[in-house]
């Protein structure tokens, strides 16, 4: 059974100025356990109800720390409006910008995106072009909120993500960096290569004036409706699409 004290650790991680001070954190439901798992990502506890446990007897493997809740303490736990039958404390990656190199691979990169859903889909959608890290203002929001968690769909454990001064950052690089804004070049004209640097800004704001002027270059997704700009991860979706249709 969980104990006082790992409920209260748990109940901590909801927030962002505990979520700070401790090297792990909260992941829940089977797909994030199961791609925690797939990734070789191995939980430090993984609590879930008897019922839960019960039914998947037979996938854990024997080294996880297992430990059972009843409804009433997973709904004390869980960050989410429905609890989940089953969440696990996972370790936090390791930031490392040395091992991100746009000048070899393409790199997404987020100027300001405040909203949490916007940024696990974004991190989600360059897992599914193959596209393995994301460089991130210092404003952006942070990686380990729980609605950033649940949006990844487990990207969270194939794509890195490091916060840092991004206009500094991509002029330090000698690789060609793309400014995603309304007024620049048509993005379906555009040959991007094999590597480089996509910016995308913020959902209200765009693209700071210090890291636009980082960029060589800027392009635009062509409109044909009235709406007046797209959602920061459906720009960041479309642009990831046409990088790789271009190379």
């Amino acid at each position: 059974m969980l104990t006082k004290a790992q409920i209260k650790h748990l109940q901590g991680l909801k927030l962002k100025k505990y979520r700070q001070n401790y090297t792990d954190f909260v992941i829940e439901g089977d797909k994030l356990i199961t791609e925690a798992l797939l990734g070789n990502v191995i939980p430090d506890l993984l609590i879930a109800t008897p019922e839960w446990l019960k039914a998947n007897a037979g996938t854990l493997p024997e080294y996880i720390q297992v430990a059972e809740a009843d409804a009433n303490e997973m709904a004390k736990i869980s960050s989410l409006s429905t609890p989940s039958p089953v969440l696990a404390l996972v370790k936090k990656q390791i930031p490392d910008l040395q091992r991100i190199h746009p000048e070899t691979s393409w790199v997404i990169a987020l100027d300001d995106i405040r909203d949490p859903g916007n940024l696990g889909t974004i991190l989600r959608t360059a897992d599914w072009f193959g596209i393995d890290a994301v460089v991130c203002s210092e404003d952006c929001v942070e990686l380990y909120n729980p609605k950033v968690i649940q949006s990844t769909m487990g990207a969270i454990f194939r794509v890195q993500v490091v916060y840092t001064n991004l206009a500094q950052w991509i002029t330090s690089k000698s690789v060609k960096a793309y400014a995603a804004v309304l007024d620049g070049e048509d993005i379906r004209h555009v040959h991007f290569g094999d590597a480089g640097v996509l910016v995308i800004g913020s959902e209200s704001h765009g693209i700071s004036p210090e890291v636009k002027a980082a960029c060589q270059h800027q392009i635009s997704i062509p409109g044909f409706g009235r709406a007046d700009s797209l959602n920061a991860s459906v720009a960041a979706a479309i642009c990831m699409h046409q990088l790789r249709l271009h190379a």
